[in-house]
């Protein structure tokens, strides 16, 4: 057996692979059921849409989903690490925070999905960071962005020492990338 299906088979054993693997399953969920939701709700005459007081584009209901989605994804495994094991809490946040910002990117394509529309260079989800043109396609620059944060957020969460103490934030930080770098 060579080294990396040995790494491969430990990984998918390990319980914080379960956490990753459940979470993840909850944010598409999640992802493809608020877009859903805003996909009709942008298509019907609903009065609700049309007051944008937040930042001039997020109206109540934006604020609702998205509340009852942060408590989804940090919720219910905040409180599983708490009970399962209060040291294994920074390992969670890293994997949840990865989990959001994959339910941010799905969601937002999702909803181009649903409602039938491309990316254009002006739309809303490219007005910040812009976009690329790639096959054919524009591509808003912050799903790239999104991608390697949720990749890196879940690789801290993966590497993250089990079962030590609780130092400080950034002495654990420096601590996995320094193990993972000398290797």
């Amino acid at each position: 057996m060579t080294q990396a299906s040995s790494t491969f088979s430990q990984l998918k054993s390990s319980q914080s692979f379960k956490l990753l693997l459940g979470l993840t399953l909850v944010t598409v969920i999640e992802a493809v059921c608020y877009a859903w939701i805003e996909v009709l709700l942008y298509t019907s005459d609903n009065a609700l849409l049309y007051n944008t007081w937040l930042f001039g584009h997020y109206s109540t209901y934006h604020i609702v989903l998205a509340v009852l989605v942060v408590a989804m994804i940090f919720g219910v495994g905040f409180f599983g690490s708490m009970i399962l094991s209060p040291r294994r809490f920074a390992k969670f946040m890293f994997i949840a925070a990865g989990d959001f910002m994959l339910w941010v990117f799905l969601e937002d394509e999702f909803f181009f999905i649903f409602s039938g529309t491309t990316h254009t260079p002006t739309d809303w989800s490219s007005s910040f960071l812009g976009s690329v043109y790639l096959l054919g396609d524009y591509t808003p620059t912050w799903y790239f962005l999104a991608a390697g944060l949720t990749f890196l957020f879940w690789y801290l969460g993966l590497s993250w020492p089990e079962g030590s103490g609780s130092p400080k934030f950034m002495n654990r930080l420096k601590t996995v990338l320094s193990f993972r770098a000398s290797r």
